[in-house]
């Protein structure tokens, strides 16, 4: 990744895990975009175990909340931001 220029307020991200060859550049793209204030606004529709497995690995680094559940359509909105790093 380029040296980041910038801070984030937000980072709005729809239906983004579904390609599971890319799954390890979607976690390092939430890093790199993410300073300690960045709130992560995240739509995803849950079709597959590797799915959960992405949500799991990304609970390791961010707090996750759900915001909303559509149960019908297996879709879900949560708010993220990231956890303290530890040195």
């Amino acid at each position: 990744f380029p040296c980041i220029t910038h801070r984030f307020d937000y980072v709005l991200a729809a239906d983004v895990v579904y390609s599971h060859p890319y799954l390890d550049e979607l976690m390092d793209t939430f890093e790199h975009l993410c300073q300690e204030a960045t709130q992560i606004l995240w739509a995803m529709r849950f079709r597959l175990d590797p799915e959960n497995s992405f949500v799991d690995r990304f609970r390791q680094r961010f707090h996750l909340e759900r915001l909303y559940d559509l149960p019908s359509l297996s879709i879900k909105l949560f708010r993220a931001w990231r956890k303290e790093k530890r040195t």
